[in-house]
């Protein structure tokens, strides 16, 4: 039995060595015809041919590529095809991403197709893959900074501005918003890859689906640090097992950034070890006179303070009051409301018998107390905001005067006998 094995071999490796020793001819091709004259466009399928005599009739190539020269960049394509008997062509295909520019002509140089060893019989051989290479195609010339009918893509990308000095601290959320040249459809949560210092950040989707902008946003932790400003690359945006397609659609869509990936914004650095208590960043009388520019008697005046950041408000021992200067009076506010997340609080005042003010409401910038409740930075529960109004204090607002006439005591009068 060992004995007929060893035959066996023999006679193959000479029929294998016999083979080896006949003609092959392998050339490659592009097969595709750009949809605008002689140019790919982003999203757009180029496909290209490896030929080969004698065919191939065993083995795997179902991991074949073909490296493409576009643009001086090295594309790999993968193969279309898949085993079937005696095959003389392999096909390849890539989809042009806005990366991509090549004004010439795309290149494929020679011996330019890698995988897995494909084999011939009669006689037993393998196929070798060398072939000459192809010059600069004229008609098959790559722009990726156009889209293609029906593709789509990234068309900008922005981050938001930090509340101070150009630095994101520590529970400050940064957020990229990357935009798309059609409406797009969003399920799961997408990320965009931060470059902050060494690191990289995942930003997490949160909104957007149905329009051409989507919003992804991190929270700074006391670990990062970036003093050269935060980063984007061309590769950041990812699917994370969820999908981006074009709005009603089954389509995916492009997700590579290309040139609007962002590099080292200097306006946008972290430092997570600072944090800089929450400030007053406006004040505002939001409320009108039912007539004219001065409140009468039992109106409201509502005043509403707002803060840079989200804060966190406790009214368990008291709700925060604000003072209003009508005339020569201070009047304390009897309502309040609050909108935490978005770091702002309303305060009203009813107006009283005796109220005039014939110049206009101020608030001073010292009138906002805590009356026994908590105001803190919602990023950290023992850091209270500040609460000096500053230059957002109020002075005579000539639009919102008071004249509510003072009350009248009724007088008894004793008639002559």
């Amino acid at each position: 039995m060992i004995r007929a094995l060893r035959v066996a071999a023999v006679l193959l490796a000479a029929a294998w060595t016999a083979g080896s020793a006949l003609a092959q001819e392998v050339s490659v091709s592009i097969t595709s015809t750009p949809a605008n004259g002689d140019t790919y466009l982003a999203g757009e399928t180029i496909t290209t041919r490896m030929t080969t005599t004698p065919g191939i009739s065993g083995g795997t190539i179902s991991d074949a590529r073909m490296a493409l020269d576009i643009g001086g960049v090295e594309r790999q394509a993968p193969t279309t095809s898949t085993y079937v008997a005696l095959m003389t062509a392999v096909n390849f295909s890539y989809t042009v991403t806005i990366d991509d520019v090549d004004t010439d002509g795309i290149t494929i140089k020679a011996n330019s197709v890698t995988g897995s060893n494909w084999l011939a019989i009669n006689p037993i051989r393998f196929i070798g893959r060398n072939h000459a290479a192809l010059s600069n195609q004229a008609n098959h010339k790559v722009d990726g900074s156009r889209f293609a009918a029906g593709a789509t893509g990234v068309t900008g990308v922005s981050l938001n501005t930090p509340v101070l000095g150009g630095t994101f601290e520590r529970g400050e959320v940064i957020e990229a918003t990357v935009t798309f040249n059609a409406a797009v459809d969003v399920t799961g949560t997408p990320q965009v890859g931060l470059g902050i210092g060494s690191n990289t950040r995942q930003a997490s989707y949160v909104s957007g689906t149905g329009t051409t902008d989507l919003v992804f946003r991190y929270t700074v932790v006391t670990a990062d640090v970036d003093s050269n400003g935060v980063s984007i690359g061309a590769g950041a945006l990812g699917l994370n097992s969820g999908t981006i397609r074009t709005a009603g659609t089954t389509t995916n869509t492009l997700l590579r950034l290309g040139s609007h990936a962002i590099s080292d914004s200097a306006n946008h650095q972290v430092n997570g070890g600072t944090l800089t208590p929450t400030a007053v960043s406006d004040v505002e009388i939001t409320s009108m006179p039912a007539s004219g520019d001065t409140y009468r008697l039992g109106e409201l005046i509502w005043v509403r303070v707002t803060f840079n950041r989200a804060i966190n408000v406790v009214t368990s021992g008291g709700s925060p009051a604000l003072a209003l200067t009508i005339g020569t009076q201070t009047r304390q506010s009897d309502q309040f409301s609050e909108v935490p997340s978005l770091g702002y609080l309303v305060f009203g005042y009813t107006v009283a018998a005796g109220d005039f003010d014939d110049d206009g409401i101020s608030v001073a910038a010292g009138a906002l107390s805590l009356n026994g409740g908590q105001i803190n930075d919602a990023r950290s529960a023992t850091t209270p905001a500040a609460l000096g109004l500053g230059t957002h204090a109020i002075t005579d607002d000539a639009d919102h005067k008071v004249a509510a006439p003072p009350r009248v005591l009724s007088l008894s009068v004793n008639q002559p006998a």
